[in-house]
Parts: structure tokens; sequence; C-alpha cells
């Protein structure tokens, strides 16, 4: 085995060493948190209502369902023809990628499933990586909308974290002007073109306008409201909240979310999202039943990622097998 060889093998088995006590920290110290506060777990009014829950699943699958017809778009704008279904099988696959160590994975997925079904492998890359870029950008600008609307209850307890005692609320108006400037199309083209050049594709040109942009950058806030809006649900089957903690709901599931994303050192954010959902949430309801919540929140967001999956394989046996039929039927003709 060649030296080189040798320096890449130990290199991976240092980075795996690395999430494992990473993961394990996290874990330990969220558990640790819910164990400390399990008076709080346990006297805390638990009311099930499984309307609430299968309406929250629904909406969840719907905003999923929704995040795949905005991949499609970005994909027919660049020409490519690709049906609904194809679509949404290659998204849902790939998605299992998040959970591999890495942040590519999902997108390798993405390029190497869409080749199957006649998707350019350019524009594979520029479709799922502009997509990252959108969603990302519109989940910081709605937890920032968030922090400044729900000061007390969101902005205050992050701050105490961090160990700032207060901060002036004009600096929460940045990131939109930043945010705005970043979607100007040559500057997002920049930005594209260096991820894909770590993906190691050659660069392309950038053909949206500075509306079209926009528009995709809306279309993905509205995703975020509606993961919000589901994430609501979810914890009102379990426990009745009022109206009121919405906005709280909905910017603390995206801001953990972004944060879990490009959490580069963890797969999938595990840990990640549930700690600062967690930290968001206790304003509600407590910091063991926020840990408790945060928790319940992955296993119902991986039920939705999985019944997607799940179904894609399923219609891909069909598929795979109605061709092994019709072309059994040619030969024997």
């Amino acid at each position: 085995m060649k030296k080189t060889d040798r320096t890449k093998i130990l290199k991976k088995i240092i980075r795996w060493i690395i999430q494992i006590l990473l993961l394990g920290a996290i874990g330990f110290f969220l558990v640790r948190t819910v164990v400390r506060n399990w008076h709080e777990v346990a006297d805390f009014p638990w009311h099930f209502n499984p309307w609430l829950l299968i309406a929250s699943f629904a909406l969840l699958a719907g905003t999923l369902l929704f995040m795949i017809v905005l991949w499609r778009w970005l994909l027919i704008r660049l020409g490519a023809r690709i049906s609904l279904g194809s679509a949404f099988r290659i998204f849902s696959l790939s998605s299992l990628g998040r959970y591999l160590p890495g942040k590519v994975w999902q997108v390798v997925g993405m390029v190497y499933l869409g080749r199957r079904e006649g998707v350019r492998a350019e524009a594979g890359v520029w479709a799922a990586v502009l997509a990252q870029i959108l969603a990302v950008l519109s989940g910081i600008l709605l937890t920032f909308a968030a922090l400044f609307v729900e000061q007390e209850r969101m902005l205050a307890p992050l701050l105490a974290r961090l160990g700032i005692r207060s901060i002036s609320l004009w600096w929460l108006l940045l990131p939109i002007a930043v945010i705005l400037g970043l979607l100007h199309p040559r500057i997002i083209e920049r930005i594209t073109n260096w991820i894909i050049r770590l993906l190691k594709r050659e660069p392309i040109r950038f053909e949206l306008s500075y509306p079209g942009l926009l528009g995709f950058f809306l279309l993905y806030m509205l995703s975020w409201l509606l993961y919000g809006t589901a994430f609501f649900l979810f914890l009102a089957s379990v426990h009745p909240l009022p109206l009121a903690d919405w906005m709280v709901v909905t910017g603390g599931f995206a801001g953990a979310y972004i944060v879990g994303l490009l959490a580069i050192f963890v797969p999938g954010g595990l840990g990640v999202r549930e700690g600062l959902l967690a930290l968001f949430l206790s304003s509600l309801v407590g910091s063991g039943v926020a840990v408790a919540l945060s928790f319940g929140q992955r296993l119902w967001f991986t039920a939705a990622e999985l019944t997607f999956v799940l179904i894609s394989v399923i219609f891909m046996r069909r598929r795979n097998g109605s061709k092994k039929v019709s072309q059994t039927g040619k030969t024997g003709s």
C-alpha cells in the first residue's frame, strides 16, 4: 500500500473518530438535560391528540413534496426534461446522503440518480447546489425575522447562552441587506460555481434574472413557513399551544435546521439541530421537555423522509418489473 493511500485511510479514520466523539458529546449533554430536569418531563401536562399528529405529518409530507417540485422547476429552467415521478425518486433517495459523513453526498446522489433519468450532470449539480443556497438563505432570513419579533423568548436565551448581555436590534437588519445582495445573479453565480469547483465540476453560466431568483427565494421562504406550521401542529399534538407561539416554533425550527445543515462535522446535523431547537423551545415548555420534544422532532421528520424513500423503492421495483416483463414479451414474440 502506498504512503498516500495510508494517509487517506488514516485521515478518514480520524474524521470518523472526531465525528463519533462529537455526536457522543452532544448526545450526552442533551440526555443529561432531560435527566436533570426529569421532574419537568414527568409533571408536564401531556395531552396526546392523534388527529393533530396526523395533520402535522400530512403537512410535513406535503412540504417535502413542495421542495421536490421547486427542485424540479430549477432543473426545467436548465432545459432538463424530468417527470415529477422521477424527481420524487431522485430527491427522496438522495436525501439519505445527508446522514453520511460529509455534506456532499446528497448532491452526489442527486447527480448520479439524475443521470440515470437522462439529466445532464452539469444541470443536476447546478440545480442541487442552487437549491441548497436558496434554502439556506431563506431559512436564515426567516430565523432573523423571528429573533427580531420574539426578542424576549428567542433572542434573549440565545444571547445568554453566548454570554452576551445585549445587542442592538439594528444589527438584525444587516442580514436582510446581505441576503438580498447575495441574490443578485452575478454574485450567486460566483458562489454556485465556487461550490461546483469544490465538487470537481466545470463552472456554468447563470441564466436566471434577479426577479426570477427572488421568486424562487420567496417560494423557499414559503417552504420554511410550511415546515414551521407542520412542526407547530406536531408540538400541539402532545401539548396545546397558543397561536402566539407559532413564530417561536417556526423561526426556531428554521434556525436549528439551517445550523444543523451547515454543521459539516456531524452527518444530518444530528444533535446540533436538536440542541438549538431545544434552546428555542425552552422558553415555551422548559428545558427538559424541550429536549424531549426535539428528539421527537427528529423521529417525526425522519419517518416522513423514510416514507418517501419507501414509496420510491416500491415504484422503482414496479417499474423495473414492468420493463423486464415487456422485454421478456418482446423476446418471446
